[in-house]
């Protein structure tokens, strides 16, 4: 029998990368999929993907940071798909900027996009769950940024700390209902978005030397621990962060990758 066969998984940011291929690999496990991005047409391919290894789908242009559309979302999911039982939050950006020239806007949108529209979607899932009630696993991604400090990422490093800590309170508030919560804290992942620095080394610093499996992961590698997270072989994981960086976070960072 299939890992996710009958369940259903709110997947946000599925439009590409990370959201794509966790789409996917719970499509291969017989998981009915809502799917939502502001990318449209991305998520129309994701789900067409999905749906071609024989689940249903549903997708929603959802602006994660706007309430109300999360509300409409999560209700349109129950409503086309019957329930739902995963969530899956991806949704996130990431951009470069010195501490001291960062604008507040910039520092703004990050804590929006990365944090506050966590906060949006968890709630509304959470408020069904407690009102059916059912229980459900929630998957959030966060980054191996929530423990290491890097150069010129900030905002983006103080968003994926705070994820993984909401994380743990959701556990600790949620699990005597039947919802856990947990945390993926990827590495370097090479992606569509990423190869482009990552073959660069004057742009990547010399990364794939301080990763001990000697290769950047994919994103398959985040997709099965994500499987694994929404299944019920980890029903008495709970609150935690998992790391899946192929051994980066133990040698990172070297004391003059912080010089200037």
């Amino acid at each position: 029998m299939k890992r996710l066969a009958g369940k259903v998984a709110i997947i946000t940011g599925a439009a590409q990368g990370l959201g794509r291929a966790i789409a996917l690999r719970y499509a291969e496990e017989g998981c009915a999929l809502s799917l939502c991005d502001l990318n449209l047409e991305g998520v129309d391919a994701t789900a067409a993907m999905a749906a071609e290894l024989g689940v249903a789908t549903a997708t929603f242009r959802t602006d994660v940071t706007d309430r109300a559309a999360v509300d409409a979302m999560v209700a349109g999911t129950v409503a086309q798909l019957g329930g739902i039982d995963v969530l899956v939050n991806n949704a996130g950006i990431f951009f470069n900027a010195r501490f001291e020239e960062m604008s507040s806007a910039q520092w703004q949108r990050t804590m929006d996009i990365n944090l506050t529209s966590l906060f949006h979607v968890t709630q509304a899932v959470v408020r069904h769950w407690l009102a059916v009630p059912t229980g459900g696993a929630i998957v959030n991604l966060s980054s191996i940024s929530a423990n290491v400090a890097f150069t010129d990422s900030s905002a983006y490093c103080v968003t994926k700390a705070g994820v993984a800590a909401l994380t743990r309170c959701l556990a600790m508030e949620f699990g005597p209902h039947g919802i856990r919560a947990n945390a993926m804290a990827p590495g370097i992942i090479a992606t569509d978005m990423t190869r482009r620095s990552l073959d660069d080394p004057s742009l990547s610093g010399g990364w794939l030397t301080r990763i001990s499996s000697r290769r950047y992961g994919t994103p398959e590698d985040v997709a099965n621990l994500a499987l694994f997270l929404a299944s019920d072989e980890s029903s008495y994981i709970n609150g935690e962060l998992l790391t899946v960086d192929g051994g980066a976070t133990f040698a990172w960072p070297k004391p003059a990758d912080a010089q200037r």
